[in-house]
C-alpha cells in the first residue's frame, strides 16, 4: 500500500515539492502516517472538584473545603461562611461570611465583641427649675415635676421626646424636700413631702396619656415638726409600686412601712407598721420587696414583709451609698467603697451572689471622679444585658464580658451643679433616663439611647 501511495505522490507531485493528503504528513519528501497519539501525562491537582492527578482522590490538598469560616462567626452580627475552591483552582476562599463592622447604635452587636451598642449611645437632656422625678412605663417614661403651684405628670417616648400628654393637679403640700416615683405596668406612684407625706396614683396606658387617679396623705404618725435630716435625701422615704408600699424612717429612730392596695390607697392612711430590724437612721434603698441599708461598715439586705419582718437579712457588701434595682431575675446592687464603685447581682430569694453574675465587681471608668457624699442610682436594660450605674455626676453603662464587668460607655452629666443629693434611673425600650436632683430643687433629666 505504501509503495502505491508513494508512486501516486511522485506521479502527482513530479520531482518538486511533495503535498500530502490528510491525514498523512510530509517527512523528508515522503508522506507518512502520523505517530500514534501519546497518552497525556498526569496533571497537577487543582481545587476544582476534579481528580487532576489521577490518584482517585479529589481536591485532597484542601481538607478545609466545606468547613465553616469567618472572623468571630456566630458572635453578634457576624455570620459564618464556607470554604470553597477559588476560581483559579489554586486554593480556597471563604464564601458567604459576614465579619465584624463598626459599632452603630441599632441594638445589635455590629463589631461582634459580645457587647451591644458600646460607646455609641446618644445623649440628650432637659433641665427643670424645680423638683422632678422619672420612672419607666411600657413605651416611654413618666416625668413628674413641680410647675409653679402645680404638680405635673407628663410622658416622654423612648427617644427622649415629650409626647405632649400631661395631667396636672394642685400641689398637695408645699412642704417638700423630695419627689420620687416608681412604676409597675401602667401604674405610677409618686411620693413627695417633708414634714407630711402624700402619694399620688397615676395611670398611664399604651397611648402614654397620664391620668392622675387620686392623692392620699399618710397617717399622722409620719408627720413630724422637724426633720433632723431624716426626710432629706438620701434619708427620705421611698414609694414602691410592686408590692405597693411607702417605707422609710418616720422619725430619727423608727423605720416603718405602710403597705396598701394594688388597686387603690386602702392601707396607706393607716398607722404604719414598724420594721425593727433596721437600725437608727441609716441610708437605705428599696426595690420590690428587697431593702438594703448601711449598718456599721457593712451593707445588709433583706426581704421586707408587710408585717415589718425582714427575712433572709444578710451582709451583702462593705461600703456605703447603696442603690438596688431589679433586673434579669436578680437584685442589682451598686455601692461605694471610698471612691471605688462595686456592682453585685444577688438572687432575689437568697440575696447572695449567684454563679455567672457579678459579685462585688469593681471597675474603673475613663474619668474617675470623687464620689464621696454623692448618691448612686441603678437600672437594668434586659435587651442589651447592661446595667446603667450612676455615681454622682457620672453615668456608666456596664456590660458583661468574658472576664466580668465591662465599661461600655461613660458620660458625665452635671447640669444641676453642686448640691446633688438624689438620683433616679429608669430604662424603657433600650433607652435609659437618668434624673439628677439638686438639694434646693433644680433637676435635670438625661436620656441615653439610640436616637
Amino acid at each position: 500500500m505504501a509503495v502505491v501511495v508513494l508512486v501516486w505522490l511522485l506521479a502527482v507531485g513530479g520531482c518538486g515539492e511533495v503535498t500530502c493528503p490528510e491525514p498523512l504528513n510530509e517527512v523528508d519528501g515522503t508522506c507518512q502516517e502520523p505517530d500514534p497519539v501519546k497518552a497525556e501525562e498526569p496533571d497537577v491537582e487543582r481545587c476544582d472538584g476534579v481528580d487532576n492527578d489521577g490518584d482517585a482522590a479529589v481536591d485532597e490538598g484542601w481538607p478545609e473545603l466545606g468547613e465553616a469560616c469567618g472572623e468571630r462567626a456566630g458572635i453578634g452580627e457576624c455570620v459564618a461562611g464556607e470554604y470553597v475552591c477559588a476560581d483559579d483552582g489554586a486554593g480556597v476562599v471563604c464564601e458567604g461570611a459576614l465579619g465584624p463592622g463598626d459599632e452603630v447604635c441599632d441594638g445589635k452587636d455590629n463589631d461582634c465583641d459580645g457587647l451591644v451598642d458600646e460607646g455609641v449611645l446618644s445623649v440628650k437632656g432637659e433641665v427643670f427649675a424645680d423638683y422632678a422625678t422619672v420612672t419607666a412605663v411600657d413605651g416611654g417614661f413618666v416625668v413628674t415635676r413641680v410647675v409653679g403651684e402645680q404638680l405635673r405628670v407628663e410622658t416622654y417616648d423612648t427617644n427622649g421626646n415629650r409626647t405632649g400628654h400631661h395631667d396636672d393637679i394642685d400641689m398637695p403640700t408645699q412642704e417638700m424636700t423630695f419627689l420620687e416615683s416608681d412604676s409597675w405596668g401602667p401604674r405610677v406612684l409618686v411620693a413627695l413631702g417633708q414634714f407630711s407625706f402624700h402619694v399620688v396614683d397615676v395611670h398611664v396606658g399604651s397611648d402614654l396619656i397620664p391620668i392622675i387617679v387620686g392623692t392620699q396623705e399618710l397617717h399622722d404618725d409620719w408627720r413630724q415638726g422637724a426633720t433632723f435630716g431624716v426626710f432629706t435625701p438620701p434619708f427620705h422615704p421611698r414609694v414602691v409600686a410592686s408590692p405597693p408600699r411607702f417605707l422609710g424612717y418616720r422619725d430619727i429612730v423608727t423605720f416603718a412601712l405602710n403597705p396598701f392596695a394594688s388597686g387603690g390607697f386602702a392601707g396607706l392612711a393607716l398607722e404604719p407598721t414598724i420594721a425593727s430590724e433596721l437600725p437608727t437612721l441609716s441610708v437605705f434603698d428599696a426595690s420590690g420587696p428587697v431593702v438594703v441599708w448601711e449598718q456599721d461598715d457593712n451593707l445588709r439586705a433583706g426581704s421586707l414583709g408587710d408585717d415589718g419582718v425582714v427575712a433572709s437579712g444578710i451582709d451583702v457588701g462593705r461600703g456605703e451609698k447603696p442603690s438596688i434595682a431589679m433586673g434579669n431575675g436578680a437584685a442589682g446592687l451598686v455601692y461605694l467603697q471610698g471612691d471605688t464603685l462595686h456592682l453585685s447581682e444577688l438572687g432575689v430569694q437568697s440575696l447572695q451572689c449567684f454563679d455567672g453574675g457579678f459579685c462585688n465587681e469593681t471597675f474603673e471608668t475613663s474619668e474617675p471622679r470623687e464620689y464621696s457624699a454623692r448618691p448612686t442610682g441603678l437600672a437594668f436594660d434586659e435587651a442589651s444585658d447592661s446595667w446603667f450605674v450612676v455615681a454622682g455626676t457620672q453615668v456608666v453603662v456596664m456590660g458583661r464580658g468574658e472576664a466580668g464587668a465591662v465599661v461600655k460607655q461613660v458620660e458625665v452629666r452635671d447640669e444641676v451643679g453642686g448640691g446633688l443629693n438624689r438620683i433616679d434611673v429608669a430604662v424603657s425600650g433600650g433607652t435609659a433616663a437618668v434624673l439628677h436632683a439638686a438639694k434646693y430643687g433644680a433637676s435635670a433629666v438625661s436620656f441615653l439611647g439610640c436616637f
